[in-house]
């Protein structure tokens, strides 16, 4: 079966809602953007369950348009860490004297709770699957 993609060019842009990215990507580029970031939706939705058509999309119409915000949310991620390939979230901490620089986290630290992989999803991205349903916490967090 082919890759899925939750969100088109048009989306992507009624999304950002006027917040232009500089530069703007061509639509070819902006495709990709687009179909990498549903791959990364599609392995966080592993355990959720809708119903689908026989190509795999949604038939709710809530859960297709929570796919396309979050596909969107994810897109505009890549834009904004540049790190569409999730290579960087990979790197580890480079220190130079006293002078940390890198990291999965806001300390750097292996320990860190937010993994590498977890660094690739866009916050925005997952509290929409969230909000729709679509993700569980392990732990109730009231």
């Amino acid at each position: 079966m082919a890759q899925r993609t939750y969100a088109t060019p048009s989306d992507y842009f009624d999304f950002l809602d006027g917040e232009i990215p500089d530069p703007v990507p061509d639509e070819q580029q902006l495709k990709a953007k687009l179909r990498r970031a549903s791959i990364v939706i599609d392995g966080r939705l592993r355990l959720a369950v809708y119903d689908t058509d026989e190509d795999g999309y949604p038939t709710d119409a809530d859960v297709s348009e929570a796919l396309k915000d979050a596909t969107c949310a994810q897109a505009d991620w890549f834009t904004e860490t540049d790190d569409i390939t999730g290579a960087d979230s990979q790197a580890g901490v480079v220190k130079i004297g006293s002078v940390s620089l890198g990291g999965s986290g806001a300390t750097g630290g292996a320990s860190n709770a937010r993994s590498a992989g977890a660094s690739r999803i866009s916050p925005e991205a997952v509290e929409i699957l969230r909000n729709a349903g679509l993700l569980r916490s392990a732990v109730a967090h009231w």
